[in-house]
């Protein structure tokens, strides 16, 4: 009877626990669990530390804003703690200048995080999954979990055929577009807002580009153009007509580069002919950097530039404030929407004991689970996990953006972190000053990128 008892009381606590999670946190193995269990049952807990380092992205407890921005993750640090008492977690703050810097040397020494916010174009499951540090994933992802990720996400947590990356958030850029310009034009009938998607071909984006090039008194050199090249900051915007041409940096396996392929030379020759050619973009777009950019579309200046929703606010901000509509990037004639894309999520550094191990996959889970990962909604992105839901329900605006995320390629902004920012900006802007061909800078690019994937 005395036996009967302890197995009915220990099937008891063990559906009280598994009840208190939620579904996302379940895990394909048990040792921690019942680690947690057994803590429980004892009173005796054998603290693991677990080290997790993230970037200042949000405020406070719930990401609103009040407080430090370490407060959410210490958050759920705590509430994890209460499912798993062994685990004792540190959050440490990186910066955004020299995080990855940091990552490094502890991967160097020895010595790196157990778990890490990362983000695809950082480079860092491709770095550091070719290194051989990272603990894959796979056998902690279910089918469900599979299911619940967009072929977009699915893409940017892999390197080769395993995953690494626990995916958190995703962002995606589109095309915005001043309609008070394109109006003052009469010019509106030749944007796609009225397709489902808004998207539109290379040739249609120029001819809305040529009717939004003008001088406002009538004079011969524009004092408004239809969009803007630059050769400063976020280059992959420069370079993203290279994709939506049907190229790419790197194959689907990400073990060969095609930079040097046709249709993303084409795309990228498209790119520089709408400034140097087409006369359609500020002169000088070597020295234009993409804040430069914002400015003079923020004061009218320029009638359509790449960015992200965040842009709607800063409109409203303007000296003048205009409408504003969001499109899609224009893509090459019979290829698919695609748009740049960026995943953010967790990766777990090799461990050398395997109830640790797991114990890290599971507060990865927990931080990234359907419900936890709405918080990211605080800072205008999308949660990962199609299960979340349309956290913009209300929001026309981020519910396209919602949409068109699931077009984004992640070979395209992971392959960005093979090269560093400066050499992308250094060949752009050859180019763009008649310094190079496209041949010549993207055969530049190729050779850095092969040696990456050596």
């Amino acid at each position: 009877m005395r036996k009967l008892s302890i197995i009915l009381a220990t099937v008891f606590i063990f559906g009280m626990i598994m009840s208190a999670c939620a579904k996302d946190n379940s895990d394909k193995g048990s040792t921690a669990s019942q680690s947690s269990e057994g803590a429980k049952e004892t009173g005796k807990v054998s603290e693991i530390p677990i080290k997790l380092w993230i970037y200042p992205m949000m405020n406070g407890i719930n990401g609103d804003g009040n407080g430090n921005p370490d407060d959410w993750a210490k958050e759920y640090a705590r509430q994890f703690k209460e499912q798993y008492p062994q685990a004792n977690i540190s959050v440490e703050l990186l910066d955004w200048s020299g995080g990855t810097e940091k990552i490094d040397v502890g991967v160097a020494a020895g010595s790196p995080p157990d778990l890490v916010y990362t983000i695809n174009n950082f480079g860092g499951v491709t770095k550091y999954g070719k290194m051989g540090v990272l603990e894959p994933i796979d056998e902690f992802l279910t089918q469900a979990d599979w299911d619940d990720y967009s072929e977009a996400v699915k893409g940017a947590i892999k390197y080769k055929d395993q995953a690494y990356m626990w995916p958190w958030l995703k962002m995606v850029s589109a095309v915005a577009v001043n309609m008070d310009l394109f109006k003052e034009r009469n010019a509106t009938d030749l944007l796609p807002t009225s397709r489902e998607l808004r998207d539109w071909s290379l040739d249609e984006y120029l001819k809305a580009a040529q009717a939004t090039t003008f001088n406002r008194s009538g004079g011969s050199k524009p004092d408004v153009y239809g969009t803007v090249v630059w050769g400063k900051d976020a280059p992959f915007y420069m370079y993203l007509n290279g994709l939506t041409n049907g190229g790419n940096i790197v194959n689907p396996n990400f073990d060969q580069s095609t930079i040097t392929d046709k249709a993303f030379a084409d795309g990228l020759q498209f790119t520089i002919d709408l400034a140097n050619k087409h006369k359609v973009a500020p002169p000088g777009g070597a020295g234009i950097s993409a804040m430069n950019a914002k400015e003079m579309f923020l004061n009218q200046q320029i009638a359509m530039m790449p960015d992200a929703p965040f842009l709607l606010e800063e409109v409203k901000k303007a000296p003048k404030p205009f409408e504003i509509a969001f499109v899609a990037p224009p893509h090459g004639e019979g290829q698919e929407t695609a748009a740049w894309n960026n995943v953010g999520g967790f990766i777990v550094f090799k461990q050398k004991e395997e109830e640790k191990k797991k114990l890290v996959m599971e507060f990865a889970r927990f931080i990234t689970n359907a419900e936890n990962s709405k918080i990211v909604k605080q800072i205008g992105t999308f949660p990962a996990r199609n299960s979340s839901g349309n956290l913009y329900s209300d929001d026309p605006v981020m519910t396209y953006f919602d949409a068109l995320s699931n077009y984004g390629n992640s070979v395209f902004s992971r392959a960005f972190g093979l090269v560093s920012v400066g050499d992308w900006e250094k060949e752009i802007q050859a180019i763009l000053t008649g310094g190079k061909t496209v041949g010549e800078s993207l055969d530049s690019l190729d050779k850095l990128i092969k040696e990456k994937l050596q």
